[in-house]
């Protein structure tokens, strides 16, 4: 799932995944996220840390309140180490900052599906 406010970023990352042969679900905040992931669970989360409505480190909180595994990966163009220990503490796998290397998010999201059995 990729969970981003901006539209032509979430098409982005969307198109990406896409072409690497993953499903990809979307939403345009935290809520959305949410309410989608209630009927479809995901393995991988892909999330913005600032959106309206709710943001990457609240969405996270709230999945790992629930006993979610998924595998988050957050990005932000608001990088800073505070922010990162803030996330990480929350309850993120990774941390991201932007601008994205869309190749080497794609080897990471690889990646996680090479280490399950």
């Amino acid at each position: 799932m990729v969970v981003e406010d901006e539209p032509a970023t979430r098409r982005l990352y969307r198109f990406l995944l896409v072409n690497s042969n993953f499903t990809v679900l979307e939403a345009e905040d935290g809520i959305t996220a949410l309410e989608i992931l209630s009927s479809h669970p995901c393995d991988v989360i892909i999330t913005d840390m600032n959106m309206p409505r709710m943001g990457g480190i609240e969405l996270t909180r709230t999945l790992r309140d629930q006993g979610s595994e998924a595998y988050i990966i957050m990005v932000t163009a608001f990088g800073s180490r505070d922010i990162e220990k803030q996330a990480l503490q929350s309850g993120v796998n990774e941390y991201l900052t932007k601008p994205i290397d869309f190749e080497d998010l794609d080897r990471r999201v690889k990646a996680y599906f090479a280490r399950q059995p």
